[in-house]
């Protein structure tokens, strides 16, 4: 038995994940409506529980001790869990048949997630469906925690093949995209060092994928572009279609604008490294029939889609 079973509450794992993720003890209590002083004696009770030190006080802030990053990581998987079962329950009282919590990589949330979450809830329409969009980063720690029944991004290097298991979807370059009225629309024998010469709407700084850019441009001799790192489809879009900028997306995601008239694809790409987007779960924890009901018609729109750009 712990020492702090039937002692250790809710809240109290909430104040712990506030500090570590803020670092900040006025901070951390502004988030949870609390005052310092309130918060200071929360965390001394939870230390107290555990019988040992959360949280290293400096003069720049609050960080974990390695019991405290332990606890995060548990602290982490109940809230989910709570959540979780939260979300199913709900789902059951409204006479449903229960839930799915899909995570998505932000540039495919239109296309093809949109279109199959459409079909996902023809299908099975009692089934509570929910989207989570964000970031890889910050998505493949929602489905370590539990918070996500599958995601849909890329299974890039970082992903451990060995902690996570995927289904590929389609492995497609990364172009760059500008309106249908910009200047290199009109020529189609411009080259990368043309590009570079406009500013760009990229990863964010200190992705993956914008390193390797970076360095894949200045190994060809070229400067770097200026650059805003958004992973909005809807604040790309605005910004190409409003000015001078170049928009780095995923291949195919550019080419269903394309069909649709919204932007120009440019011939030249940088040198990046293909990563495949699939549905990624967890290996030690079992797949839904649910979450590969979702993968399987994800499937279907990304092959039907291109069957159509081919024809």
């Amino acid at each position: 038995m712990t020492p702090f079973r039937g002692k250790l509450r809710i809240r109290h794992l909430e104040i712990v994940l506030a500090v570590a993720e803020l670092g900040n003890l006025s901070k951390a209590a502004a988030q949870l409506h609390s005052t310092q002083s309130g918060l200071s004696r929360a965390i001394a009770e939870i230390e107290e529980l555990v019988g040992a030190r959360l949280f290293e006080r400096t003069p720049r802030g609050t960080s974990c001790t390695p019991l405290g990053a332990a606890m995060c990581r548990h602290a982490r998987l109940l809230l989910s869990g709570f959540r979780t079962a939260e979300i199913d329950l709900a789902a059951v009282l409204r006479g449903e048949e229960g839930s799915l919590t899909v995570g998505c990589f932000s540039m495919f949330a239109g296309w093809p997630v949109a279109e199959g979450a459409r079909l996902f809830r023809e299908a099975y329409p009692r089934i509570m469906l929910t989207l989570e969009i964000g970031t890889h980063e910050k998505l493949i720690e929602d489905l370590d925690a539990g918070a996500l029944d599958v995601l849909i991004s890329r299974f890039s290097a970082t992903v451990n093949p060995q902690v996570y298991r995927s289904a590929p979807l389609l492995n497609d370059p990364v172009v760059l995209a500008c309106a249908p009225a910009h200047p290199l629309a009109a020529q189609p024998g411009a080259t990368l060092a043309d590009y570079v010469r406009y500013p760009w709407i990229t990863a964010l700084p200190g992705s993956r994928i914008r390193g390797e850019l970076e360095n894949s441009l200045r190994q060809a001799g070229l400067a770097i572009p200026a650059m805003i790192g958004a992973l909005s489809p809807e604040f790309g879009r605005e910004m190409l279609l409003a000015g001078d900028y170049l928009w780095m997306l995923p291949g195919s995601v550019a080419a269903v604008g394309r069909a649709r008239g919204d932007f120009h694809v440019l011939p030249c790409r940088p040198a990046l490294k293909r990563s495949p987007l699939a549905a990624i779960w967890r290996r030690d924890r079992p797949s839904t029939r649910q979450a590969r009901a979702f993968a399987s018609l994800l499937a279907q729109v990304i092959q039907a889609e291109q069957l159509d750009l081919e024809a």
